[in-house]
């Protein structure tokens, strides 16, 4: 079977100031399925990955060259509607951040904004807390506060969040180094669940649940992508001794 391309960088590079962060990183991005980006910490992962969604637009003094292309269509493009991107592309950051809201108006802030009607809301909550296994523990405390929830559903509520504006793709920033071991098998659970309706490009600083739930691997160092592959080939036989150091635990 041919896996699609969902998302994809070519010759992207990225500098803040004048630290050359990402380095002519090219890596596919396959539909619907989970890919994790791994490597010792401050090697870009999470810089590569707030470039699938322009989330680092945001931060001063930011320059970029090549492209990201969505089905594409390079999201960097000067006419390109960032919101439309961010919206396709959803983000969970790795501390869970639920607004100071309701558990319902957390799930339903995104529809709000974009002026769905009641009804609909209602439906989408449920189905976006059903499809973060959240709707069970929570259908009967909607109405109160997101901060009552434990750690980890909090996360599954950002999670929910997301998946309530329909997006394309869910990017992941480190989801479970905030929480339990118990709360981490759930979120795990989730990913190889929502993978059969959205892509999920993940970064983990966590090798064994790289190899727990990601199809692909990409292993980066020093702002470059070292290797990229199926997870079974390369935990198995790493083509780079980089990466063969890095999952023998070597360095990290």
């Amino acid at each position: 079977m041919v896996n699609n391309v969902h998302i994809n960088t070519e010759k992207l590079n990225l500098w803040f100031g004048d630290n050359h962060v990402l380095k002519d990183v090219n890596i596919p991005v396959y539909d619907k399925k989970v890919t994790a980006l791994i490597g010792p910490s401050g090697c870009g992962k999470s810089t590569l990955l707030r470039c699938f969604n322009r989330m680092n637009d945001l931060i001063p003094e930011t320059k970029i060259t090549g492209n990201v292309n969505l089905y594409k269509q390079n999201i960097y493009e000067p006419k390109t509607d960032v919101t439309s991107v961010r919206t396709k592309v959803g983000m969970v950051f790795q501390k869970p951040n639920p607004f100071p809201k309701s558990i319902y108006k957390n799930a339903a802030y995104g529809l709000n904004i974009h002026g769905i009607n009641k009804s609909k809301i209602n439906e989408i909550v449920e189905k976006s807390l059903r499809d973060a296994c959240l709707w069970d523990e929570v259908k009967d405390r909607l109405h109160e506060s997101a901060f009552s929830l434990s750690g980890g559903q909090q996360q599954r509520l950002c999670i929910a969040r997301a998946l309530a504006n329909e997006p394309e793709i869910i990017l992941l920033d480190e989801p479970t180094s905030a929480l339990d071991p118990q709360s981490t098998a759930k979120i795990e659970e989730l990913c190889l669940d929502l993978k059969h309706q959205v892509t999920i490009l993940i970064v983990t600083h966590n090798i064994a649940q790289a190899g727990r739930i990601s199809d692909y691997t990409a292993f980066m160092y020093l702002g470059e992508l070292v290797e990229f592959g199926e997870t079974k080939k390369m935990f198995t036989v790493p083509k780079d001794k980089r990466t063969e150091a890095y999952l023998s635990g070597v360095f990290g």
